[in-house]
Order: C-alpha cells, then structure tokens, then sequence
C-alpha cells in the first residue's frame, strides 16, 4: 500500500468513524428533547395544581435544587443547561 493509498484509507474510515458518531449523538439529541417535552408536560400540572392550590406557578427554592443538581453532574456549565431547560418547562403563560 502506498503512502497515498495508507492516507486516503484513513480518512475513510475517519469518515465513517465520524458519520456513526454523530449518528450516535443525533439518537441522543432525539432522546433528549423528548424527555424534556415529557419534563414540560409534567412541570406545567404541577404549576397548575399550584395555582390552583393558591400558591405560585414557579417555586424558585425547587428551581435552585434543579440548578444545583445540573451544576453537581456537569459542573458549571451544567447550571446553563439546567437554566434553559427550566425556561422550556415554564413555558409562557
């Protein structure tokens, strides 16, 4: 195999590598915006029960927990992922 042949197959199969990769990770991104629809759907009865109980639609000392626990698993970039899923949940109303 020449030095030409042995690079052209290496970046084939990187190619390959990278294409199962990502489709690896496009299956993951599926699975998550899921289970962040389904977190929604659940976040927005407990709102409604709150209301509907007198009290508030966000209860900020239960956000913090959820904060601290996405900071806990994946540092402090967590806490802006933690962030942006709270806003989705609460929605607009």
């Amino acid at each position: 195999m020449t030095m030409a042949t042995a690079a052209e197959q290496e970046l084939s199969d990187n190619a390959a590598a990278i294409a199962a990769l990502r489709s690896q990770i496009d299956a993951l991104d599926g699975a998550i915006t899921r289970l962040v629809a389904e977190r929604t759907r659940l976040s927005r009865r407990i709102q409604t029960a709150r209301m509907n109980a007198g009290g508030t639609r966000i209860e900020l000392g239960r956000e913090r927990d959820v904060l601290d626990g996405y900071r806990s698993a994946l540092g402090p970039e967590g806490a802006m992922l933690g962030d942006a899923v709270l806003r989705v949940c609460r929605g607009v109303r």
